[in-house]
């Protein structure tokens, strides 16, 4: 369960096993397949598509993930296409096209829902391109024919694909943009779209390769959409395990990690000191960056330590194969950071974007300032009989320290 979990949590983690085990099977497997299994691909890969793609986008619709649903919903048509084109080369070129732009485009856009206007308008983009298309298919096949032969990159950068320029430059473009969004902002969806075009750009190319087989672009449009489900999972996992505040896991991811201890192990609780009048002084939108704060730095625990937001203002940091006194140092170090860094109160003519917010403390100084500090209390597993124990010594611990004058750790 526990290994479930940390590939659940980890936004890259799975996703590149998977793009490794495709990797090595499109170099290391070159057996046909099976006859049997290739005709029913290639008779029902319209459906077979349709059937994937829409119990991504059932599950990502529960998930309120409308722009992962359509991100399902372009996979699914953009290999279908192939399927239905007058040849294997014009479904190639319209999904080539289209499908790295919507991928991109449904990536970088906020979620709105699919029935708010926002998202209608997204479904109505999809509907129009995909009549287009079977417009283009029926009337203007030579309108893709020309579009494909058409060449402008050097000879060294486009020889090596099947690909018409024009997609291979789109794919690249979009996988770059999706990559660096990915690497600056590692959510599941993100990391989820690089997967989805790295996968159906390989399919493509593939299914032009190897004569328009359409065996290829299925299978791999469908790891596609479960790159895709990998991410709504994810997502799913991050809601009920992830404080969306402070971005620690909470407390029932706390629950799961103290179940399966054994051995030797320390649990702190720490609380922000004097954050109620805090809270009522200056508001809980002050209230709420003085939690962000304090979660930033427990979130930069040494010593192995696991933090969570335990609830309100209270935080924990459980440290496995660790005792007490091994880890009362690096927590004095977070003690110590808080304690020192001035927290400058927000104005009220000051934006809410921290970048335009920052601009104007360099333009008006002398703003109010105050201090946070927070009290600790530590305990291990030598004295109590199980997690629930050596949390209520902790928590005996965290109230001793208060009693003592605050800003301090007790054991």
């Amino acid at each position: 369960m526990a290994a479930v979990q940390r590939l659940l949590s980890s936004a890259w983690l799975l996703h590149l096993l998977f793009l490794a085990a495709l990797a090595a099977w499109i170099v290391l497997l070159d057996a046909p397949f099976p006859r049997p299994a290739i005709a029913l691909l290639e008779a029902h890969s319209f459906e077979f598509l349709a059937i994937a793609g829409g119990m991504v986008a059932v599950l990502a619709l529960l998930y309120r993930r409308a722009n992962l649903a359509l991100q399902a919903a372009a996979i699914s048509l953009a290999i279908s296409g192939i399927g239905v084109a007058p040849s294997p080369a014009h479904g190639v070129t319209a999904a080539a096209i289209l499908l790295p732009i919507n991928l991109l485009i449904l990536t970088l856009l906020d979620d709105r829902g699919l029935l708010s206007r926002a998202g209608l308008w997204r479904c109505a983009a999809l509907a129009l391109q995909a009549l287009l298309v079977l417009g283009l298919f029926r009337y203007q096949p030579d309108w893709l024919e020309a579009l494909a032969a058409t060449t402008f990159l050097p000879l060294g950068l486009a020889d090596w694909s099947s690909l018409p320029e024009q997609g291979l430059l789109l794919a690249a473009l979009a996988a770059a943009s999706l990559l660096l969004w990915a690497l600056l902002d590692p959510t599941p969806a993100h990391v989820g779209a690089f997967s989805a075009l790295l996968t159906t750009t390989l399919g493509l190319e593939l299914a032009l390769a190897r004569g328009g087989e359409l065996v290829l672009p299925t299978l791999l449009g469908a790891v596609a959409l479960f790159l895709l489900l990998v991410a709504v999972l994810q997502e799913a996992h991050r809601m009920a395990f992830r404080d969306g505040l402070t971005g620690l896991p909470n407390r029932r991811a706390m629950d799961s990690l103290t179940q399966g201890l054994s051995g030797s192990y320390a649990i702190a609780m720490t609380d922000v000191d004097h954050f109620k009048s805090f809270n009522d002084t200056h508001g809980h939108e002050v209230g709420d960056q003085v939690l962000r704060r304090v979660a930033a730095s427990i979130g930069r625990v040494g010593a192995g330590g696991h933090p969570f937001r335990y609830g309100g203002e209270e935080f924990a940091v459980v440290f496995p194969g660790r005792t007490a006194e091994q880890v009362v140092e690096a927590l004095e170090t977070v003690r110590e950071t808080i304690a020192s860094t001035p927290f400058r109160l927000r104005g009220s003519d000051r934006p809410a974007d921290d970048r335009h917010g920052s601009r104007k403390r360099g333009i008006k100084r002398g703003r109010q300032q105050t201090q946070i500090t927070i009290s600790i209390g530590v305990a291990d597993s030598s004295t109590a009989t199980d997690a629930d124990a050596v949390v209520q010594a902790a928590d005996q611990a965290l109230y001793r320290a208060k009693k003592g004058g605050r800003n301090r750790l007790a054991q």
